[in-house]
């Protein structure tokens, strides 16, 4: 749990081992999964344990997407792509500049940093 703003949210992170162990300190859930694979066993629970946000790496995401474009409408719980370790971040960059899209209606240049 994570005190937002003196409200107490639940966050979870499903990811590989080395992705998701620096989030427990913070107060998130924690559940690693020994690839990306066994993260359809652990998504319903997840899914249904009253979590407000939901992080996922991006190869668990590639897994889970059918089963995440599920749940994307609903207001909670918000999920989102993260980099896991050692990967590119490909897929959560995608799916930022596809957010920023819709919200704004207009393709925003994303600056690559230098």
């Amino acid at each position: 749990m994570v005190s937002v703003g003196g409200r107490v949210s639940r966050i979870a992170i499903i990811g590989d081992a080395v992705s998701v162990a620096g989030f427990r300190p913070l107060g998130i859930a924690v559940f690693p999964v020994g690839t990306p694979e066994d993260a359809r066993a652990v998504w319903p629970g997840v899914l249904t344990d009253g979590y407000e946000a939901i992080f996922v790496t991006e190869p668990v995401y590639a897994v889970l997407a059918a089963a995440i474009a599920e749940v994307a409408d609903r207001p909670l719980p918000a999920v989102t792509v993260i980099p896991g370790a050692g990967s590119a971040g490909g897929i959560g960059g995608a799916k930022l500049e596809r957010a920023i899209e819709r919200a704004l209606g207009t393709k925003m240049p994303v600056r690559d940093e230098e």
